[in-house]
């Protein structure tokens, strides 16, 4: 008796490999998204021009993105380091955000903004600075006098003379704060727009 050969169909073959090859890519990015790193977090607000202390700092396990290089390596010590750039409390340090004190190049101003403030103006937040400056017919079209303006806090004033508006202390460019300055003394009606603020890194 001649033995009967059999044949595998080739697309059997393909449907095997094709599961095969996607069980395998769900493995894998389970692992990847599931794998933590130990990174540097600001415990608090850090804004321009402070020098990182030994408090404001944590090492905390956290999933870093793919652009992991641009945060600052669990292996470097940030205490002494200056800050260059707003990092928010509970954030992971950014590499870009450190630097040294001649880089800051910010003055404080405190201005008047009058109404309420959108609820995302928190310190270390960017902000633009709106002006509308007086005219005949009440005020003239609102533009931005300043960009990128960096809030510091709501200033309290308990006097008895006490104004309606709130009061916004900003760290804004050296180059800028003549011409916020001169707004303020001219009594331009000022706001602020706050930017929108970098993904970070889920802990």
């Amino acid at each position: 008796m001649v033995a009967r050969r059999t044949w595998m169909d080739p697309r059997l073959v393909i449907g095997v490999l094709l599961v095969a090859a996607s069980l395998v890519g769900v493995w894998f990015v389970v692992q990847q998204s599931s794998r933590t790193e130990t990174a540097w977090a600001a415990t608090r607000t850090l804004l321009p021009g402070e020098a990182v202390a030994a408090g404001d700092v944590e090492q905390v396990e956290v999933r870093l993105p793919q652009s992991h290089q641009h945060y600052l390596a669990a292996a470097t010590d940030p205490v002494g380091m200056v800050v260059a750039s707003p990092i928010g409390a509970g954030e992971v340090l950014p590499v870009r955000a450190l630097g040294d004190a001649a880089g800051t190049g910010r003055a404080a101003v405190v201005i008047d903004v009058e109404g309420a403030l959108p609820r995302a103006v928190q310190p270390g937040s960017l902000v633009d600075v709106w002006t509308a400056a007086p005219s005949d017919e009440g005020y003239d079209a609102p533009a931005v006098l300043v960009d990128d303006a960096i809030v510091v806090g709501v200033v309290e004033d308990d006097g008895i003379l006490a104004s309606s508006a709130q009061q916004l202390e900003l760290l804004v460019a050296d180059d800028e704060t003549s011409v916020l300055l001169e707004a303020v003394s001219n009594e331009h009606a000022l706001s602020v727009v706050p930017l929108a603020q970098p993904v970070e890194a889920a802990p």
